[in-house]
């Protein structure tokens, strides 16, 4: 029970890795705050619903810890200060902020995607981030702590096999507000880092092939070729390295962006 006593906001909880957070945190000791959207979005593939977002609350309640869960924009100022404001007003204090809420899906080469595509990118994977940390870091201030985590990936450290330039920018965007973020906060103890996973097996990667127009086997296999472990990371894996990051077994650890990818960025110079 590492995080016992802790309060966590995972955002984008509804399913894939967002749930597996919000599980293992509460697996921890954690008390959970999370949202999702709860609808669709233009242009890219399907997201949370707030079913889906009711099931993660209830299996964190099945471990024994208390969890909110809300329906929310993580592209919204006043929607993020709801988010925040329901954490403290509940249970008085933020320790950790797991920024997870993404998109994938658009795919196009870069001289075809258009600008509103481009702009919602941005918006949901970098603007998101930094609103959820401009709402949650005062609260870390006035209690000198807190273990900020953000969500980046393998396409923030190097370019990937597929046309998806917005994301990519998106992306290495996150692991550069983070690096930003680990200076400005050191003075308070306030661990800012970065996880980079390679293909994960969620819903979101198997949308994104069928967007692509390949059978989804034939996708998910194609997502491997480029890591040495040949197989899928499972939500776990990302979970487990969140649970760490949240911990203090990883005081000393912060700026950095930690790729878990079966070892596919590991041969690029």
């Amino acid at each position: 029970m590492k995080l016992e006593g802790k309060v966590a906001i995972v955002t984008g909880g509804a399913r894939g890795m967002g749930r597996a957070q919000c599980l293992a945190l509460a697996q921890e000791g954690a008390n959970i705050v999370t949202c999702d959207i709860g609808k669709d979005l233009p242009f890219v593939i399907s997201l949370g619903t707030g079913s889906e977002l009711e099931e993660t609350i209830n299996q964190v309640n099945a471990i024994g810890k208390k969890a909110i869960g809300l329906i929310a924009d993580v592209t919204k100022a006043n929607e993020v200060k709801a988010v925040v404001d329901k954490a403290i007003d509940t249970f008085g204090k933020i320790d950790i902020l797991v920024n997870n809420a993404g998109l994938g899906g658009i795919v196009a080469p870069c001289h075809e995607v258009t600008e509103e595509q481009w702009d919602m990118m941005l918006n949901v994977n970098l603007k998101g981030v930094w609103l959820f940390c401009k709402y949650v870091i005062p609260h870390m201030i006035k209690q000198k702590s807190g273990k900020i985590i953000n969500i980046s990936s393998v396409g923030g450290l190097c370019a990937m096999p597929a046309p998806v330039a917005p994301y990519i920018c998106s992306k290495h965007g996150v692991i550069g507000l983070t690096r930003a973020l680990a200076w400005e906060l050191a003075t308070y103890k306030i661990n800012a880092n970065a996880i980079c996973p390679g293909a994960v097996d969620t819903p979101m990667l198997r949308k994104t092939c069928e967007r692509m127009g390949i059978p989804v086997e034939e996708g998910l296999k194609a997502w491997t070729e480029p890591m040495l472990f040949k197989e899928l990371i499972s939500p776990q894996d990302i979970a487990n390295a969140v649970v760490w990051l949240a911990s203090e077994d990883s005081r000393f650890v912060t700026g950095r962006s930690i790729a878990i990818d079966g070892g596919w960025t590991g041969l690029i110079p």
